[in-house]
């Protein structure tokens, strides 16, 4: 009997320890596995400012929702990560090394902030993307950008030829409005003057943080306290967002002071509905043209295709440009028929 128990309870730990060494599908750390268990799937990871205005936030949509369809349709991980400042992606770029997953998309908050944080992950031997705001004296696997120099060598193009016969008397004073102080608008900066004519004079600059609140209470600080004189020298204004194009016009269109103002053009960049849709009223009612140059949130799509295609294995290196457009009263309305406008407003996202 005492044999009889003793070979029952042999039996019962031998089944036991096999039970203690099964192995469980692995659960998603990330947002999405792909349909596959994360010890087989690859990882991208797509890293973000989080959402301090309408174009970073168009940007996270199109990010996470082309992150997960390529996900999907090629059975690789993600993760999805954004953050409030430098210091908090420094720390996520970190965690992802430690992680060791197979690739990282980046956007900077700023670069120069975020480039001990990107060596890591190239010292540790993960290809690196990097999106619309650059890291001097940086070299990553790939780097994915709008135009920006062109952009403001266009803009500074537009302005001789708007202002060409006040251009052949004398100066043509303007206002900028950047955005911050990242490469984005230093190289709009740069590309303005390459091209525009040496009698068209920034009078003063504003750094906006891309907020059109902000931008509006600037304006309305130069409109409330500079002498009429400078006020009405001021002939356009040179911005470097459509958002902060809406701030500009709210503070032109609430002034009630002295001066006589002659703003007759403004600048920005973007390509957004509700910009466009001012476009023919502000001309009417307050004989001001507008132009915009094509930069959409839907671009960083692209930055995560090639995320992906790193991940598939195919080659991605160097820089990247996705051309701008410029858009005007002239064409505005064929280009909302555009698929790049379409995808944007259209697509449901």
């Amino acid at each position: 009997m005492k044999k009889l128990l003793a070979l029952i309870m042999t039996f019962m730990m031998i089944f036991a320890a096999a039970g203690c060494t099964q192995t469980t599908p692995a659960t998603d750390t990330s947002s999405n596995t792909g349909g596959q268990e994360s010890s087989q799937a690859k990882v991208l990871a797509v890293v973000m400012p989080n959402a301090t205005h309408g174009f970073l936030g168009e940007s996270i949509k199109h990010a996470e929702d082309a992150t997960k369809k390529l996900a999907e349709k090629n059975g690789f991980e993600y993760k999805f990560l954004t953050s409030a400042e430098s210091s908090e992606q420094n720390n996520q770029l970190d965690t992802l090394i430690n992680e060791k997953v197979d690739c990282i998309v980046l956007w900077p908050h700023n670069g120069d902030e975020l480039r001990s944080g990107a060596q890591k992950v190239v010292d540790a031997g993960i290809p690196l993307i990097i999106y619309d705001r650059l890291i001097n004296g940086f070299k990553p696997t790939a780097e994915v950008m709008g135009d920006n120099v062109t952009i403001g060598e266009e803009t500074g193009k537009y302005l001789n030829e708007y202002f060409a016969d006040d251009l052949a008397k004398g100066e043509v004073n303007i206002l900028e409005f950047k955005g911050d102080n990242s490469t984005v608008p230093q190289q709009r900066s740069d590309g303005f003057s390459k091209t525009a004519d040496k009698n068209i004079k920034i009078v003063q600059q504003f750094s906006t943080d891309w907020q059109r609140a902000k931008a509006q209470e600037q304006m309305e600080t130069f409109l409330n306290t500079s002498d009429a004189k400078a006020i009405e020298s001021v002939k356009a204004v040179f911005t470097h967002d459509d958002e902060v194009v809406l701030g500009v016009l709210d503070a032109i269109i609430n002034y009630n002071g002295p001066a006589k103002l002659d703003i007759r053009v403004v600048t920005g960049v973007g390509g957004r509905r509700e910009n466009l849709d001012t476009f023919k009223p502000y001309k009417e009612k307050y004989n001001i043209d507008q132009v915009t140059y094509l930069f959409s949130p839907t671009m960083v799509r692209d930055a995560v295709e090639y995320g992906a295609k790193l991940l598939n294995g195919e080659n991605v290196s160097g820089l990247y440009l996705i051309d701008t457009q410029e858009i005007d009263l002239s064409n505005e309305q064929e280009f909302r028929k555009s698929d790049i406008y379409k995808i944007r407003y259209e697509s449901g996202i």
